[in-house]
């Protein structure tokens, strides 16, 4: 489900069946359908279309923030993050992915259909072989994060399930240079926040803020817990991820 803001887009989106005849429109169908070696990966996989009942190629989809489909794969815990932007090879799709740790994750292809359906369609996969699985515990409420010298901070305020907010966040340096931020992907910043269970996905793309180095966020948080948040944006030309969390009251 859409739901367009001036100047912002926010993308709701929740686990659909893994079989055709599943609540959602494009499925994902991995050409691996068992468990996954650990480590950097080209992952492969099909799109099918179930209501046109055919496969998905790369001259059925339309640019959607300069990218013909954006792929975004997390583990349970919420720590190891992905997204990156499939290519269509002839025969499906592949992407490259770093999977480190062992366990489940959620992978989640997104895209725009030349019709001008948007759709937000996931599978899970399980990873062996790597690193110890990261347990699932609470994220609490941490507002600010450091990346390779770039600082984000959200604004404090009490965020609700089921309503709409808008939250400010700044973007500075750690030795207190100004940040020089430049469009990534289309858009001044990218977002994307999970439900504690996993299950749930929101990626928006924030409005600039009036002051230089602001964003405003727009979103609707589903449920009430601790939802991992990841901000990604370009800071003199390299593209930095910087993850939070924002806990959700009922």
């Amino acid at each position: 489900m859409k739901k367009a803001l001036t100047g912002c887009l926010v993308i709701f989106a929740s686990l659909n069946l893994w079989a055709h005849g599943g609540p959602e429109r494009i499925i994902i169908e991995p050409e691996i359908q068992g468990k996954l070696n650990s480590g950097k990966i080209v992952y492969k996989f099909d799109l099918f279309d179930d209501q046109a009942h055919k496969a998905v190629k790369d001259q059925d989809l339309v640019d959607s923030h300069t990218k013909k489909l954006h792929l975004i794969a997390y583990d349970t815990s919420l720590h190891e993050f992905n997204h990156v932007h499939p290519v269509f090879n002839g025969s499906n799709w592949e992407a490259e992915l770093d999977l480190p740790v062992n366990g489940n994750y959620f992978i989640w292809a997104q895209g725009e259909l030349a019709d001008g359906t948007e759709f937000s369609s996931s599978v899970k996969a399980q990873i062996q072989g790597g690193l110890e699985e990261i347990p699932t515990a609470p994220l609490g409420d941490v507002r600010k994060a450091l990346a390779d010298g770039t600082v984000v901070e959200v604004a404090s305020g009490k965020v609700q399930a089921g309503k709409m907010i808008m939250l400010d966040f700044t973007v500075s340096r750690q030795d207190g240079t100004p940040a020089d931020i430049t469009p990534y992907l289309g858009a001044f910043a990218h977002v994307i926040a999970v439900s504690p269970d996993g299950t749930r996905l929101i990626h928006v793309h924030p409005m600039k803020g009036r002051a230089p180095n602001t964003g405003m966020l727009h979103a609707t948080f589903p449920t009430a817990g601790d939802y991992r948040v990841w901000i990604q944006l370009n800071d003199k030309g390299e593209l930095k991820t910087l993850p939070l969390s924002i806990s959700v009251a009922k």
